[in-house]
């Protein structure tokens, strides 16, 4: 991966043909690459040697980053506030409803990459020509979402702890509203359930498979069970408690943890 904000790309070769071995890098390696668009320098983020993802043929590890290859990149990265108001200058000139939020440069000098928000589609092909103009470089622009801004700029959540997206949960999925009701939250209200982003948390997505498997314990709603109390009906169910309310006769409900039920 060449910034947190852009996809991944997978390599299966080095330079002269050979099949990364196993051993030849470890997580957290940066490492030289070569691609279609040139040389670039990227983290080894996952090792799988039983991947089936595609392999591009024409791409492959040049070799692990040394101490200049790292200040070189550290040096250029001394120039993104300047690049980016430069930038930022130019989209106000064209009037686009864009914000940027990070820029990349290419190890190899060759290219620029601009990350940004839009609520939108922008046609930026006019900033586009200006920027390469300016800098005289292959210029990119890429719309990344408001988890992916949060995911490599972020600090701290509500909870106290460094941002899951920041910190270890690197593919962001679809958080939706229906997480909320399988694991009783409903009542906490959306305000409470948002992340710094403004969007639900990412914690609801992977804290799922959890309740989905606690919840198979539980008697569905409405079936009847038999308690020390007497026999009765299912009127609600605590997934984490590991207990349900249950109705033994009109008006009266009983909490029973799950391994009192008969």
């Amino acid at each position: 991966q060449y910034t947190p904000w852009d996809k991944t790309q997978n390599f299966a070769y080095l330079s002269g043909g050979r099949e990364i071995a196993k051993d030849d890098f470890k997580v957290g390696d940066k490492v030289i690459v070569k691609t279609e668009a040139g040389t670039d320098m990227g983290q080894v983020i996952k090792i799988d040697q039983d991947s089936d993802e595609e392999i591009e043929k024409s791409s492959f590890i040049l070799k692990k980053a040394n101490p200049g290859d790292l200040e070189k990149i550290a040096k250029k990265n001394k120039q993104k506030k300047k690049t980016i108001k430069v930038c930022e200058e130019l989209v106000k000139k064209h009037k686009l409803p864009m914000k940027l939020v990070d820029v990349h440069f290419s190890y190899d000098g060759g290219r620029i990459v601009f990350a940004y928000i839009a609520p939108e589609r922008v046609d930026f092909r006019a900033l586009v020509k200006d920027l390469a103009r300016h800098f005289h470089k292959s210029v990119r622009m890429h719309q990344v979402g408001v988890r992916e801004e949060a995911g490599f700029s972020g600090d701290i959540g509500p909870c106290g702890q460094p941002l899951c997206c920041l910190k270890f949960l690197k593919a962001l999925g679809n958080v939706s509203t229906e997480l909320i009701y399988n694991q009783q939250l409903s009542h906490r209200g959306t305000d409470r359930l948002s992340g710094i982003c403004g969007r639900l948390k990412c914690c609801l997505l992977f804290e799922e498979a959890s309740y989905k498997e606690l919840v198979k314990n539980l008697p569905p709603i409405d079936s009847i069970v038999k308690t020390k109390r007497g026999q009765g009906r299912v009127v609600n169910r605590h997934i984490l408690a590991q207990s349900i309310d249950v109705e033994i006769e009109k008006g009266t409900i009983i909490n029973v943890p799950i391994k009192d039920i008969k």
